[in-house]
């Protein structure tokens, strides 16, 4: 039944490693907190739909999670797609906590917890601009016209819904996880026609699978944060602490006293995937807290990087399986 399952959350582990490099005192770290705490909830609330949905029928339903596709203008991306003859299914799933006020005479969603508000963007505004950009794309693709249906899946069981109007409308396209097999069944019976053979519905399942491009952005940018703002050091692997120094060929810990051959490989992993996939001497000599460019250059010759350029001018490729956009 899952066709393509949830990505790997490299935008989460990004966001990870820039918290532990941050100084305590930098004036992003709360919003880097925000985010990241944001992106773990949503993570969670889409893996758990995985219980609900795992009460449909294998052979009939087709589920795509974490679909980022680019339309030729702008990407847009459904957490979950549920593909069947007779229509499709665009799942937006929610993990917030709180009371959540749908507001759609300002178009908003107000999360109310404890003695605060906050506004988020409407996900029904979310989940229609998602419904138009794919009906779009399978018309561009050859796909036969096919009903779309879109719901807002509240993930979070401690979530109070509520709404500020249209009631009757928000309370059928905003559900809890767990009503989520009951909603589809009422579907199934509003849909009884079939819109796709087989052979389309697996040709659809290719193309989405094909143009998918998942999200990688760029932590730094994305918090205008410098590359000489991040705390540099290699991590210790017994006691985390970014506070080893190369003497004679290996690392020893300030903190712990621990010793470590190949600590670096984490260290240039993560300038990888923070800073830049090249280094020069200089650059890993700062970030690794190395004092002697010879040795630098040693270590980082006998990691068998590729290089292009000669003396002071050679970028190392860090080509550790990451990547960036």
């Amino acid at each position: 039944m899952i066709k393509k399952d949830h990505d790997p959350p490299h935008h989460l582990h990004k966001l990870k490693l820039l918290l532990n490099r941050l100084p305590s005192y930098h004036s992003r770290i709360e919003e880097v907190k925000e985010q990241l705490a944001m992106y773990q909830a949503g993570i969670s609330g889409e893996k758990s739909l995985n219980f609900p949905l795992s009460f449909l029928d294998d052979k009939r339903f087709s589920v795509y999670h974490d679909l980022r596709i680019y339309d030729g203008v702008h990407y847009f991306q459904i957490d979950t797609l549920v593909v069947t003859q007779q229509y499709l299914l665009i799942l937006e799933v929610k993990n917030i906590s709180g009371t959540l006020m749908f507001d759609p005479i300002f178009n908003q969603l107000i999360r109310i917890s404890d003695t605060k508000e906050e506004a988020f963007p409407n996900p029904l505004t979310q989940v229609e601009r998602q419904r138009s950009q794919l009906r779009a794309l399978l018309q561009k693709m050859n796909i036969p016209e096919v009903p779309i249906e879109t719901l807002i899946v509240v993930a979070n069981r401690r979530a109070v819904l509520k709404a500020t109007e249209e009631a009757q409308f928000i309370s059928s396209k905003v559900i809890r996880s767990e009503f989520l097999p009951t909603k589809v069944n009422l579907l199934d019976e509003r849909y009884c026609d079939e819109r796709l053979t087989v052979k389309e519905v697996r040709k659809l399942g290719r193309i989405l699978v094909k143009l998918h491009e998942p999200l990688d952005r760029d932590v730094l940018k994305r918090f205008s944060i410098s590359p000489d703002e991040l705390i540099v050091g290699v991590a210790c692997p017994i006691c985390a602490r970014l506070a080893m120094q190369r003497l004679h060929g290996r690392w020893f810990c300030e903190t712990c006293g621990a010793y470590s051959r190949n600590a670096h490989l984490k260290a240039l992993q993560e300038y990888a995937l923070l800073v830049s996939r090249e280094i020069t001497n200089q650059e890993a000599r700062r970030f690794l807290r190395m004092d002697s460019g010879d040795a630098a250059t040693r270590l980082l010759r006998s990691l068998n990087l590729e290089s292009t350029g000669s003396t002071k001018g050679r970028r190392y490729k860090l080509d550790f399986g990451v990547s960036r956009n």
